[in-house]
């Protein structure tokens, strides 16, 4: 009798750690899932942060565009990871390069008043940079940042590269100078559309 208790209680005590264990599990889960999405959604609130400030500080721009999507690459017999991005487009009509590297420059004073939330991970561009590939010129830079929730980020600058740009301006005497800035990392969750 005295024995079979002893097993009873072992069994018991197996089985209440079991069950610990898997609710242990799927609480870390779901507990992940949930920083995970918060950081998306304090990486848009900083990149609208920073847009706020571009249209205060350096003019309202022709045309804006604000994306949250989720996407998956192919692979040969399954779907890829899932990762989620977060971006805002905006473009200028400017004169010439010049003026485009002025607003560059400009954009990127800003980005670097928030620098608690996007700290470069590689030294900044000095200005729009001109590429040949293939018969076509290429005007255009990147800068890398890394945000404060460990999403990498990135800030675009394109000017005059037509088959690059992907908002229109108003004025069509003038020439396109569209940037952008968008963060994006690998998600737990679809939490937009899925990116076609």
């Amino acid at each position: 009798m005295a024995k079979s208790k002893v097993r009873q209680s072992k069994f018991i005590w197996a089985a209440s750690v079991i069950v610990l264990i898997i609710a242990g599990y799927f609480v870390y889960q779901y507990v992940a899932t949930q920083i995970n999405k918060r950081d998306f959604i304090q990486a848009r609130a900083a990149i609208d942060a920073v847009y706020v400030d571009i249209v205060a500080k350096v003019g309202q721009p022709d045309n804006s565009k604000r994306t949250n999507d989720c996407s998956r690459p192919s692979e040969e017999f399954e779907q890829g990871p899932l990762s989620c991005s977060v971006a805002t487009d905006f473009i200028y009509g400017v004169d010439n390069e010049e003026q485009a590297n002025q607003l560059f420059k400009q954009i990127q004073g800003v980005i670097a008043m928030h620098s608690d939330q996007f700290k470069p991970t590689k030294p900044l561009s000095g200005a729009i940079a001109d590429t040949l590939v293939v018969n076509t010129y290429y005007h255009s830079t990147l800068d890398y940042y890394q945000n404060a929730h460990g999403l990498l980020c990135v800030s675009s600058y394109i000017y005059d590269t037509p088959r690059e740009i992907n908002l229109s301006i108003k004025n069509s005497d003038k020439k396109s100078f569209e940037a952008g800035i968008a963060c994006s990392g690998s998600a737990k969750s679809q939490y937009y559309s899925l990116d076609q």
